[in-house]
């Protein structure tokens, strides 16, 4: 299952990128949500840990590794941040992804990737 999430990650995290190329703000947003999701499931079974919501899964990543300090706190909002971000993505009929929001966006996504697919080792 580690491996499964991993790989599952990294193709969303291509994704996004080719999204972001392409301008599609929204589907770019979606996309690094869930290579952060997913990498950080994988983070989760190498743990013992699980989580069966997306609310979950902030909360439990926040708990055992962001206030643990395993993780530096800027992340655990970054997380949070991409949380409300994709539900916007996703399900905001009014207001679109926004080139400037998506592009804020794309260091951080990489950077948390990195943090926690080191945890994984």
């Amino acid at each position: 299952m580690i491996n499964h999430y991993r790989t599952k990650a990294r193709h969303f995290l291509s994704q996004a990128d080719e999204m972001m190329e392409l301008k599609h703000w929204d589907l770019a947003v979606n996309r690094y949500y869930y290579a952060c999701f997913h990498i950080v499931q994988s983070l989760f079974v190498c743990n013992g840990l699980s989580a069966h919501t997306h609310s979950g899964t902030l909360s439990q990543f926040t708990l055992h590794f962001v206030k643990t300090n395993l993780v530096p706190i800027d992340f655990g909002g970054f997380f949070s941040k991409m949380v409300q971000l994709r539900q916007k993505a996703d399900y905001n009929n009014v207001a679109n992804i926004s080139e400037e929001e998506a592009r804020s966006i794309v260091g951080m996504s990489h950077s948390f990737f990195e943090i926690v697919e080191s945890l994984i080792g």
